[in-house]
């Protein structure tokens, strides 16, 4: 993957569904991604090329999140396996837990 857009219609073919969020002026100012998973949640924020996170949450726990530059983040998203995986280790340590 080369480019943001690139990421981006690899989410989307992934199954995310993205809301672009506007100011009082019109202009975009966020766009947030998700995707649902049995027990747990995939978010990513966009706030430009430069700037995102992403995280996997689950009963209000997180379970995994990155931040950084918004290629590296959506890159580091499409890596992380499904929650009941067992190569899927949670920020507890805990293998195939969402």
């Amino acid at each position: 993957m080369t480019s943001v857009e690139a990421g981006l219609r690899s989410l989307v073919a992934r199954g995310f569904r993205f809301q672009h969020i506007a100011d009082r002026q019109g202009e975009l100012t966020i766009i947030v991604g998700t995707y649902g998973w049995p027990g747990c949640c995939d978010r990513i924020e966009i706030h430009g090329e430069h700037e995102a996170s992403a995280v996997r949450t689950s009963a209000e726990t997180v379970a995994w999140s990155q931040d950084g530059d918004t290629l590296s983040v959506i890159a580091a998203l499409l890596e992380l396996p499904p929650p009941a995986e067992p190569s899927f280790v949670d920020s507890a340590g805990r293998a195939g837990s969402p």
